[in-house]
């Protein structure tokens, strides 16, 4: 049972949530004391792409949705948004993306790959539609 979450929040993708990634979004939005917004977009949470997609969305590989898209609507700069990353790195997300170009503002992706360690994410960004270093996009905030 989450305490910080209720599980319409996750919509019709709920039962297939992975445990582990609906654990580590308890605890980030306890750790931050702050809300946590999961993206409307049909895509942020489980997706059906096939046998050959490894996405962590995709729950016809991984029998389970491994990943979310997220928006923390105070964690909009810089610092911000570095204070994010690492306290998600810190819990143990094994991915993290951090979007700079989307609406209504930064959107965060946290996964829990079971191809990476915990404290050793697979990161990434994205800005202006390309995506690029975590860097390049934390960079481009205000």
């Amino acid at each position: 049972m989450m305490q910080n979450f209720e599980p319409k929040e996750f919509r019709e993708w709920y039962s297939l949530m992975s445990i582990r990634l609906l654990t580590m979004l308890d605890v980030l939005r306890f750790t931050l004391r702050k809300t946590i917004v999961i993206s409307p977009h049909k895509d942020a949470l489980g997706r059906r792409l096939g046998p050959t997609s490894q996405s962590c969305h995709n729950v016809d590989v991984w029998g389970e949705v491994l990943a979310c898209d997220f928006f923390i609507p105070w964690a909009q700069d810089e610092t911000q948004v570095r204070h994010v990353f690492n306290t998600m790195r810190d819990i143990g997300f094994t991915g993290i993306g951090v979007y700079a170009d989307t609406k209504p503002g930064v959107m965060f992706h946290g996964d829990v790959r079971p191809t990476e360690k915990m404290g050793q994410p697979a990161i990434w960004g994205r800005v202006a539609g390309k995506y690029t270093s975590i860097n390049e996009a934390i960079g481009a905030l205000p």
